[in-house]
């Protein structure tokens, strides 16, 4: 058997470079290749549109519901229960057509108020006969009449001076009281003192006597002549105090009647002032009470001019239309009761117009003015449709950036609660340049927008936003008309993935397709 034999051929150095080169070629080939993909698809993705020639139609258009300008709200002033309803929302009704039938049944209003007034007689009556007032003042109340204030305050001022006088008087007479037994306390501790300063020397004059005495029997002495002065000293203060102890009792005696004829004085001031104090108070609770009555009295008359006005405005069986229109809304149905606060039913009043109002941005609003006629959005719909711009007001809801348009609607085929959508503004022209409108943007430097600049390199077309600033010559809702330093064949970006500025590169959204 044979045996092959297989030779590796070698390669030259110079061989070896050459397939390194050209795989390292390969290699950056690839990379790069794959480089640019990736960083293609990491840029934002933006819509485009070129700038063209088109018509603007700056018209604002919104949607409201009808309301009515001038409703008749129809209300009762009384608590009745809804026994049915006869009519519907949108019927025409002439003044007088029954809107509700009510259960037969008196108000609870009238039911009350007829109750407070009969509460208010009884209390009225027996407070007229408590006793508290004379029968002049209860004839005077029961007959509508009362006092003036200038005669309460001269029966008042009456009563007041007799108290004061007895009051006076009888201050007058305690104090005549108080004088004079101050006068007998110091005139009896004066005879006091006298008798006191008798016995005194009564006492003395004893102790002397026996002192004599004692020494005669002691000594043998005679004082006879002594003794017998001393005995006739004490015999005239034994006389003297006699006299003393009746006079005493004489000025006493002479005080004391006095007194009892000051203390009669005194009883009958104190009697006075008794009496005219309780007349002054039998005057001020008459005064009171009388005032106090009339007052029963006028709220008796105010009350019973409610329960004769419930009476006289009591609907009866029914509900009426007080106006001649259209039932534009009923607030109530079968079984639901009325009351004084809501109303009952809302009437558009023949001749009266109706309106409708929408919210619009400032903006919108600046190319407006009151008076401009708005068209339906759905004109086919109609053949009786007028709407004038009735007010421009600021909306409360954003007062900074929204207005509020209100329309006047004149029309017989629209109802209150319907919606109608309008649209109001100039007509419509032709412009070089427009764009979507939302491809306007804004800084601090004003409104501009973003077109897409093409740059070629060796791996394809680079794209690249550039800004153009623009001035908005008119705009609708979809479109913008702009001048600037424009060709007219730009691209503009209308749309990003993300957010995007002068000088970022982008990637066109349709550049794979």
């Amino acid at each position: 058997m044979s045996e092959v034999v297989t030779e590796k051929v070698k390669k030259s150095r110079k061989d070896i470079i050459k397939d390194i080169a050209i795989a390292f070629l390969s290699i950056l080939l690839l990379l790069t290749f794959f480089s640019n993909t990736i960083m293609n698809y990491s840029l934002p993705e933006v819509a485009i549109q070129q700038i063209e020639s088109g018509t603007i139609s700056p018209m604002v258009r919104g949607t409201g519901t009808v309301e009515a300008a001038d409703p008749y709200n129809v209300k009762v002033t009384q608590e009745r229960v809804i026994k049915s309803v006869a009519v519907a929302v949108g019927d025409h009704v002439e003044k007088g057509d029954v809107l509700y039938y009510l259960e037969d049944k008196q108000s609870t209003e009238l039911t009350e108020a007829q109750k407070k007034l009969d509460d208010l007689m009884q209390a009225y009556e027996t407070a007229l006969f408590s006793g508290d007032i004379d029968n002049d003042a209860i004839n005077r109340v029961r007959g509508g009449g009362t006092l003036t204030m200038d005669q309460y305050q001269a029966k008042l001022k009456a009563a007041t001076d007799r108290y004061d006088a007895a009051k006076k008087a009888d201050e007058l007479a305690q104090a005549a009281i108080d004088e004079l037994q101050s006068a007998q306390s110091y005139t009896s501790a004066q005879y006091s003192y006298d008798t006191a300063s008798t016995q005194y020397l009564d006492a003395e004059i004893t102790a002397e006597l026996a002192r004599l005495e004692n020494e005669e029997q002691l000594k043998g002495y005679d004082y006879s002549e002594r003794k017998t002065q001393l005995q006739d000293m004490q015999a005239n203060l034994t006389k003297d105090n006699t006299q003393l102890s009746t006079q005493a009792g004489q000025v006493d005696s002479d005080y004391n009647r006095r007194l009892a004829s000051l203390q009669d004085i005194k009883n009958k001031t104190a009697a006075e002032l008794d009496q005219a104090n309780t007349e002054k108070q039998e005057i001020l609770t008459g005064i009171a009470k009388e005032i106090d009555l009339v007052g029963q009295r006028s709220e008796i008359q105010e009350q019973q001019e409610t329960v004769d006005k419930l009476k006289k405005e009591s609907t009866g069986g029914q509900i009426e239309a007080p106006v001649a229109g259209t039932v534009a809304d009923l607030k109530l149905k079968a079984g639901e009761s009325t009351n004084a606060e809501n109303e009952v039913a809302v009437i558009q009043i023949d001749g009266k117009d109706m309106v409708a109002s929408f919210s619009v941005t400032i903006d919108q609003a600046k190319n407006l003015k009151v008076g401009d006629i708005a068209e339906p959005q759905n004109a086919w719909y109609y053949t009786d449709f007028k709407a004038t711009l009735k007010s421009i007001t600021a909306d409360s809801q954003n007062p900074n950036t929204k207005k509020i348009l209100t329309f006047s609607i004149q029309s017989t085929e629209v109802q209150a609660g319907q919606s109608v959508s309008l649209q109001v503004g100039q007509k419509s022209d032709t412009y070089d340049l427009t764009i979507p409108a939302g491809s306007v943007r804004e800084d601090s430097n004003g409104k501009f927008i973003l077109v897409v600049k093409s740059k070629s390199s060796p791996l394809g077309n680079r794209y690249i936003a550039s800004r153009v600033d623009v001035e908005v010559l008119a705009s609708d809702d979809t479109t913008a008309a702009i001048s600037g330093s424009l060709e007219g064949d730009e691209y503009v970006i209308t749309t990003a993935t993300s957010p995007i500025k002068a000088g970022d590169q982008v990637r066109l959204a349709n550049e794979n397709e």
